[in-house]
């Protein structure tokens, strides 16, 4: 126990021992403190800056160790609203630190009078009394914290007053670099302190260096716009094309012409902004060339000379030449690093155009090159498109009245697209003979038409041949191509279209001639040049042939080469009448040609004629005596009775076409015949007490066919019955039976008959004639008719 408690005092021997050189040094140090500590510390307030000025020196002394401790020896300015010494403060405001005593290039003299000032701008909402105090570090890190009175400490303190803020907070600034603006905004202090008053303007100011309280009234700014409203929290400065620097900016309020310019609310950057819009450059030559069989373009800028090879190339691809990247038709390929040489694209399918490419650099803002003189920059033609893709399909053509038209189908998606029409008289339109001159360009039409008329002047005849092609976009956005592929079927006609605007040539002659048939036969000689033309036959009835419209169509009939062409035309002549037409003939060839209506070959007037003949019968005794006639028209019968026995001769008179009587006598045998064309026409009749009845049955014809049968009774005494006679031996024995019966009531009504009669004579001789609209044609002449003196026959009896 005892050898433990000699061995713990031995040992806190030696620790004593060793400590008392320390304890010597500490000693030494604080003998020290005095001469390393500041000097004839004074407070300035400034009431109209809201500062207060703290100024000290070094110790004044010819000491060379104590001027070289003062090179390595550091400062600091604290505050407190209490008095400070060595024990509070840490706790007080540091005002300032790391204020060097001296430099250390400072000489000895130099170090010895250094002065020491510090402002200290006093902080807003501030009223009160304060202290400052002054503490030395030393390079080994010792603090001489004596703030002794009078020389490191204050000893009175000093007043201060801060006013409240009345700048803006928080300014904020950035910088567009695509635009070349920058944009500055703020909040406004009423904003942040509601019993400041919002009726203010703002200012804002643009400066090179930063601001702060002490070199803003003398420090080179410019005003950037003044008196902007007290709602207004941004603005935006715009920047001509080309600019580069770091700029500050600081924004202050103004109240009644007073301005806050302490800069204590975040109104001024403390960071510069940098403002650059101008870009680095690559020049040089850019090769483009492209792989049809792989669809792929490759670039080569090799030997371009890049401004810094840290910077980023960009790959520009447009249809149409690049003057401006930001273009809607421009588009960016690529990014690759600045050292880059070659890229490879590949391009869409569905393309065809030309390409142009270009490349630019941009540094790490973001600013491009906008320069592009010497740029590297090229053109190549892309194709992609797959088979028939730019061309139209199912056109075809068809020539009619002077029109060829031309159908197809336009490309399916493409609105943008117009339609070139192509012709030529010599063969098909190919990709040899395209750019020929025996290929025309007739028109352009514009999409969804899908149809051409291409019309001829009378008088061509040939055969053409067309093609469609288009002019479209296939990739190339606005910019449109002419697409020239030819394809026989899909837009270009493997076979001729016919085109004929030539009119037919009329026949020289055209005959019309009656026939006895009722039909009028129309023929004409055909014409080997006239194949598949038709001819057409019309009929005119009036007597103005040059009206048109009076032209009916009586009938049509293909050319059948040079032969003779017959037409058989029905009159329209009713039975009873007679019409005058004239035929006139037309020709329309297989293209729709037709003879123009001034050109159509007429024929003579043809007389069509449907009625009966007059025949008029003249009954002569041996005399030559004129003993009765009677005009027959067909369908009457005749008694000649109490005739006396003997020879009579009957002669006829006609009408003018009447050409044939023919007979049939009860006294002979088959037919005879009177040509009334060649010379006088009778016949003798005799009547005898062994022949006192002869029947004749009579048929006239005339030259256009047409007949009248009557019938006529020769006696010597016979009475008349009802009808026509068909067997006269009948009639007489009928008479006979019925004689007696009859005796009485004959003679009762032949006198009512005659007493009618002489009434119906009286009213027409009192009785004007009525007007007729359409004057006989074959007016009859001579005696009475049957109608007129043979009727009462019937009711005379025989003698």
């Amino acid at each position: 126990m005892r050898d433990k408690m000699t061995k713990r005092q031995i040992s806190m021997f030696l620790i004593a021992l060793m400590l008392i050189p320390l304890l010597s040094n500490v000693q030494a140090d604080g003998a020290e403190g005095p001469e390393l500590e500041a000097k004839n510390l004074v407070a300035t307030v400034d009431s109209n800056n809201e500062t207060v000025t703290l100024t000290w020196s070094n110790i004044d002394t010819n000491d060379f160790t104590i001027l070289e401790d003062l090179k390595t020896t550091n400062y600091s300015l604290y505050r407190s609203d209490e008095p400070l010494n060595s024990s509070n403060y840490q706790q007080a405001e540091l005002v300032e630190d790391n204020i060097q005593a001296c430099l250390s290039n400072d000489s000895l003299p130099d170090c010895k009078s250094r002065e020491h000032e510090v402002v200290y701008n006093t902080p807003p909402n501030t009223d009160g009394s304060y202290y400052y105090g002054v503490i030395s570090t030393l390079e080994d890190g010792t603090v001489i914290a004596n703030l002794t009175v009078g020389n490191a400490s204050l000893s009175e303190p000093v007043y201060e007053y801060g006013s409240p803020i009345t700048s803006p907070y928080n300014l904020q600034a950035t910088f567009d670099v695509e635009n070349s603006t920058t944009h500055l905004s703020w909040i406004g202090v009423s904003q942040v302190n509601s019993a400041i008053d919002s009726n203010h303007t703002t200012s804002v100011w643009s400066h090179s260096i930063k601001a702060n309280v002490s070199n803003w009234e003398d420090m080179n700014k410019t005003e950037i716009v003044a008196n902007l409203s007290s709602d207004v929290n941004s603005y935006e400065i715009e920047h001509p094309s080309e600019i580069s620097r770091v700029n500050y900016y600081t924004v202050l309020h103004t109240f009644d012409g007073e301005t806050d310019s302490r800069l204590l609310s975040g109104n001024t950057l403390t960071e510069g902004l940098v403002e650059d819009n101008t870009g680095p450059t690559i020049t040089g030559t850019l090769v483009a060339s492209f792989n049809s069989s792989t669809s792929i373009t490759s670039l080569d800028w090799n030997g371009s000379t890049v401004e810094d090879v840290n910077y980023t190339l960009h790959i520009w691809r447009s249809s149409s030449a690049i003057v401006d990247i930001t273009s809607d038709e421009v588009e960016e390929i690529a990014q690759v690093d600045a050292n880059t040489t070659q890229y490879n694209y590949s391009v869409e399918s569905g393309y065809s155009g030309n390409t142009y490419y270009l490349l630019t650099l941009s540094d790490q803002l973001g600013n491009h090159q906008s320069d592009f003189n010497g740029v590297p920059n090229a053109m190549v033609f892309e194709y992609t498109l797959t088979t028939n893709q730019n061309i139209v399909t199912d056109l075809s053509a068809t020539f009619s009245d002077g029109v060829t038209q031309l159908t197809w189908t336009d490309l399916a998606g493409h609105t943008e697209a117009t339609y070139q029409i192509w012709r030529s008289t010599t063969g098909q339109i190919n990709a040899t003979t395209f750019n020929t001159p025996n290929v025309t360009l007739l028109a352009t039409v514009e999409s969804g038409v899908e149809h051409y008329n291409n019309t001829f002047a009378d008088g061509v005849s040939e055969y053409s041949w067309y093609a469609i092609t288009a002019t479209a976009s296939f990739g190339t956005g606005n910019i449109t191509y002419s697409q020239t592929n030819l394809s026989l079927t899909f837009n270009s006609l493997s076979a001729y279209v016919a085109e004929d605007t030539k009119k037919p040539v009329s026949p020289p002659v055209l005959n019309a001639n009656y026939l006895v048939n009722g039909t009028t036969q129309i023929s004409w000689v055909g014409s080997t040049q006239e194949q598949g033309t038709m001819w057409t036959v019309y009929r005119n009835l009036y007597s103005d042939l040059d009206e048109e419209a009076f032209w009916v169509q009586v009938g049509q009939m293909e050319n059948d080469g040079t032969s003779l062409h017959v037409m058989f035309v029905d009159t329209v002549a009713e039975p009873g009448e007679v019409v005058t037409p004239v035929y006139a003939i037309k020709a329309t060839d297989i293209f729709g040609n037709e003879i123009d209506f001034e050109d159509w070959k007429l024929s003579n007037s043809v007389n069509e004629d449907r009625q009966s003949p007059y025949v008029q019968l003249k009954l002569y005794d041996s005399q030559m005596q004129l003993e009765s006639s009677r005009w027959f028209n067909g369908g009457e019968s005749a008694i000649f009775s109490n005739l006396a026995v003997g020879i009579y001769t009957i002669q006829f008179e006609t009408s003018d076409d009447a050409s044939i009587i023919e007979y049939t006598m009860s006294t002979g045998s088959g037919t005879n015949s009177l040509n009334l064309a060649t010379g006088l026409a009778q016949i003798e009749v005799a009547v005898s007490s062994d022949m006192p009845n002869i029947t004749i049955s009579f048929t006239a014809t005339d030259f256009t066919g047409n007949s009248a049968s009557f019938d006529t009774l020769f006696c010597t005494s016979c009475l008349v019955q009802g009808n026509i006679i068909e067997d006269v031996n009948d009639d007489e024995k009928e008479v006979a039976s019925d004689k007696e019966e009859a005796d009485g009531i004959d003679q009762n009504v032949l006198i009512g008959v005659c007493a009618f009669l002489v009434l119906v004579i009286i009213s027409l001789m009192f009785r004007s004639p009525k007007p007729s609209n359409q004057k006989p044609e074959k007016a009859p002449t001579g005696l009475p008719q049957k109608s007129e003196d043979s009727w009462i026959s019937r009711y005379i009896k025989s003698k």
